[in-house]
């Protein structure tokens, strides 16, 4: 195995984990505040229309770690040197990112619809 190989390798486990953690992260921060936890950048919640503040900022806080998962998966698909774990990977990645995101959007709107009242 060459050079440029190993470095790929390691660009996609940096680049899997690096994202893995960072969402992991946004999910243990959620579960930690107790204000509402936010989901739009640049948008702030107002407690008083938050029904249940740490059943909110619990269920976000679980959101964010499950969304973590196929990241950590990815990242350990690519240390294994078959080209097929390679490919599983960045099919992963794009399903993660892509679909994925719009499950993920798409749950944040329940937690919103069970605890936010307008």
């Amino acid at each position: 195995m060459g050079g440029k190989e190993i470095a790929g390798i390691v660009i996609m486990v940096v680049c899997c984990w690096g994202c893995a953690a960072l969402f992991f992260g946004i999910g243990v921060w959620a579960d930690h505040r107790k204000a509402p936890m936010n989901f739009w950048a640049g948008t702030e919640i107002d407690p008083r229309t938050v029904s249940d503040i740490p059943a909110y900022n619990h269920e976000n806080a679980v959101m964010w770690k499950v969304y973590s998962i196929p990241y950590w998966i990815a990242g350990a698909l690519s240390l294994f040197q078959v080209h097929l774990c390679s490919i599983a990977a960045l099919i992963l990645i794009t399903l993660a990112c892509f679909p994925g995101l719009l499950i993920l959007i798409h749950h944040y709107r329940k937690i919103e619809n069970k605890y936010i009242c307008r």
